[in-house]
Order: C-alpha cells, then sequence, then structure tokens
C-alpha cells in the first residue's frame, strides 16, 4: 500500500475502540427517542390534535419524561464523542505521516457539506452543521494542558450559558427577536408566506414547499441554538471529549473504573435533584436553570455508566458498535426514513399517530438500524457515507485504496 493509500485507509479493527463504537450507538439510539417528537409533530400540531398525540399519556406525563430523560442528554454523549474523536484522529494522522491539523479541516469542512445538505433539503433539526462549525475551533485548544481544557469546558458548559440567561433572556426576552426576525425574512425571501401555518407547511407540502423551507431553516436552526445556549455547551463537550481521547490514548479511560464509577456517581448526584425540578417544566425550557445545570452531568452519567454496563453485557457491545461505526449514514438515514413517514412529501403522518405508537415505530426502525449495520459492515469497511466522507476528504487518491484496507 502506498504511504497516500495509507493514510486514508479505514482504521484497522485492531486500532479501533469496540466499546466507543456502541457508545455512539447507544447515544444515536437515544438522540432517535428524543428527535421523535419533533417529527411526530409536537410543538406544532394544533391544539385539537395534541389530545390524538397524547391519547393514554398525557401532555404533563410525556414532558416530564422527556425533560428528565431524554432532553440534551444524547447530544451530549454524541458531543463528546465527536471531541474524542478528534484527538484520536490527529494522534493515528500523525503516526501515518500526515499533516493532522489540515487533513482535520479537510473532514470538517466536507461535514460542513453534508450538515448544510441535511439542514437545508432533509430535516432542520440538523447538529451535524453546528458540530462542523465547532469542529474548525477545536485545534486552538490542542496546546492546552488537561487542567486548562476542563476548566475551559466547564466555563462553556455552565459559566456562560448561565451569564447569557441572566443577562439576556431574564433580562430582555426579547433580545434574540431580531435574529428570528432574519430568518423569517429569509423563509419570505425564498417563496415562502409569512402567514403560513408551519404544521400545514410539513404535513401537506410538497416539494416547492420543501425547497422554501431549504432557503430558511437553517437561519431558524442557528437563532434557536445562539437563543438556547447550545452552542457554547456543545463546544465545552467537545473539549470534555478532548480530555477523554487523551485519557483513552494513555490507557487511562476504559480502564480506570474508579474514574467511570466517579462520573457516573457525581454526575447522577448532580443530575438526578435538578432534572427532576426541569421535568416539572414546560416544554421546549433548555434555559431553565435545572436544564443548565443537569443536562451535561446527566450525559456524562449516562455514557460512563453504559461503558460499565458492557462489563456485565459484552453482547451489548457486539450489537451496537456497528451501528456506532455508521453514524454519519445511520444519523441522515434516520432523518430521511422519518422525513419520509412523517412529512407531506411522503406519507405525511405528522399529527396523526398517537405517541405510544410512535415510539413502538421508533424502536422497530432501530432494530432494523442494528440489522443493516451489521449487514453492510460485513461486507464493506466502512459506511456509505463514511466512505463519501472519506473520499472527498481525500479527492486525489481515494479511489486506490484496496477494499480490504
Amino acid at each position: 500500500m502506498t504511504k497516500q493509500a495509507s493514510l486514508i485507509a479505514p482504521s484497522p479493527a485492531a486500532d479501533r475502540f469496540t466499546e466507543i463504537d456502541a457508545l455512539r450507538g447507544f447515544a444515536l439510539f437515544g438522540i432517535l427517542l428524543a428527535n421523535l417528537p419533533n417529527w411526530m409533530g409536537i410543538g406544532v400540531v394544533p391544539p385539537d390534535q395534541m389530545a390524538v398525540l397524547m391519547r393514554g399519556i398525557g401532555l404533563e406525563n410525556f414532558t416530564a419524561f422527556y425533560n428528565g430523560v431524554l432532553d440534551g442528554k444524547f447530544y451530549t454523549i454524541f458531543s463528546l464523542l465527536f471531541g474524542l474523536g478528534f484527538s484520536l484522529q490527529l494522534e493515528r494522522l500523525e503516526k501515518r505521516g500526515a499533516d493532522g491539523r489540515a487533513v482535520f479541516m479537510r473532514r470538517m469542512a466536507v461535514l460542513l457539506f453534508f450538515g448544510l445538505f441535511h439542514l437545508s433539503f432533509i430535516w432542520g433539526g440538523d447538529i451535524l452543521t453546528l458540530y462542523a462549525l465547532l469542529g474548525f475551533t477545536l485545534p486552538l485548544f490542542r496546546g492546552l494542558s488537561d487542567k486548562a481544557l476542563l476548566a475551559t469546558a466547564a466555563f462553556a458548559i455552565f459559566v456562560v450559558p448561565f451569564a447569557g440567561v441572566a443577562l439576556l433572556n431574564t433580562r430582555n426576552p426579547e433580545w434574540i427577536a431580531p435574529l428570528f426576525g432574519q430568518a423569517d425574512a429569509l423563509w419570505v425571501a425564498a417563496g415562502g408566506n409569512a402567514d403560513d401555518d408551519y404544521f400545514d407547511v410539513l404535513k401537506y407540502g410538497g416539494f416547492s414547499e420543501a425547497m422554501t423551507r431549504a432557503g430558511s431553516l437553517w437561519a431558524y436552526n442557528m437563532v434557536e441554538k445562539i437563543e438556547n445556549w447550545r452552542i457554547f455547551k456543545v463546544l465545552g463537550t467537545m473539549l470534555v471529549g478532548m480530555w477523554a481521547g487523551r485519557m483513552l490514548l494513555r490507557g487511562q479511560l476504559l480502564e480506570n473504573r474508579r474514574l467511570l464509577w466517579s462520573v457516573f456517581l457525581g454526575g447522577l448526584v448532580i443530575a438526578l435533584p435538578t432534572l427532576w425540578i426541569y421535568a416539572q417544566q414546560p416544554p421546549h425550557s433548555q434555559t431553565h436553570w435545572a436544564s443548565l445545570l443537569g443536562t451535561a452531568p446527566a450525559g456524562f452519567a449516562y455514557a460512563a455508566g453504559f461503558v460499565l454496563l458492557l462489563d456485565r453485557l459484552p453482547a451489548l457491545s457486539r450489537i451496537l458498535s456497528p451501528v456506532g461505526r455508521m453514524a454519519l449514514t445511520n444519523y441522515i438515514a434516520t432523518s430521511v426514513v422519518m422525513g419520509f413517514v412523517f412529512y407531506g412529501l411522503g406519507l405525511g403522518l405528522i399529527g396523526d399517530v398517537p405517541t405510544g405508537t410512535v415510539y413502538g415505530m421508533g424502536l422497530l426502525f432501530f432494530g432494523v438500524m442494528i440489522g443493516w449495520s451489521h449487514w453492510w459492515l460485513a461486507r464493506y469497511k466502512q459506511g456509505p457515507l463514511e466512505a463519501l466522507w472519506r473520499r472527498l476528504t481525500y479527492p486525489k487518491n481515494s479511489a486506490a485504496v484496496p477494499a480490504a484496507a
């Protein structure tokens, strides 16, 4: 194999951390569960149809479950793994003789393309665009010591959002209105009607309406992340992931049961009382102090607890690791399938299917995802979008990589 081919070949199985792949698969499962309410229409359905969605459950009960168990916890794990992956990628690339920073920047540029396409044409809840944009900043933090990295992470996760909410969201709730106004203007400029009912657009809109949404969804997406301070929370979590990547490369993470138990129990000590309070809040209250304080520790506790669970249930790692190895493919495929099921371009079931049934559909879909991931990786070294990501990162020579590399 040529040097160039060795640089772009997928990581050998022996170099992969199966537990990390499985944790990524677990995060995808949680993200699916957390995103189902958006696809089924909670937040946009007319009031008279909310009773259909909440049949047999009740909105208060569902909100308590969603806020307390799902909201923000799994994107925390995904963000953590993104930062961890940055550390691993640079280490491996530099061992192979590559300019790790330059390659990583190209990877982020390609991920930004994927994210913008996904955000504009498939689903407005995209997270890839934000990850790519923040990914460009990660090399700036590489020179920090472990303590400085964790201190910077804590500042971004907790201090900035608390200060922002206190100084802006609380004192001047309309501070974000001009930015939403700009997003509205983009919607109109793209051909939308300012008086359109968004639920009707999603449920009954065809191709032309979808293209109209594509012209402005990215703006709404980013403004929402500014309003709830998610940008800083995600960046801080990525920095924790960078630290975790360093620990992993030193052999001091997966083998360090004392550390994992400390993160698990410490996270629960903070998360349980705060998220009990957050569970009583209305939907979409991410700027509530209990959410700001409890979400990240809960996500870290979930991650550490899952890794500890793999000791007792090693089969879980074998089941979920292929899902995690194909995270990009599976994430976007989920949006394609759910968009077809719920939006007007496909079956248009948004607002018509009770929550319990939707979550049953979600579990069934994840089972299919597991089977699909095992089937694909038994035949190929990478998922289809992962392979495309690599090809676009190395456009000149990637075609020369042997299939068995």
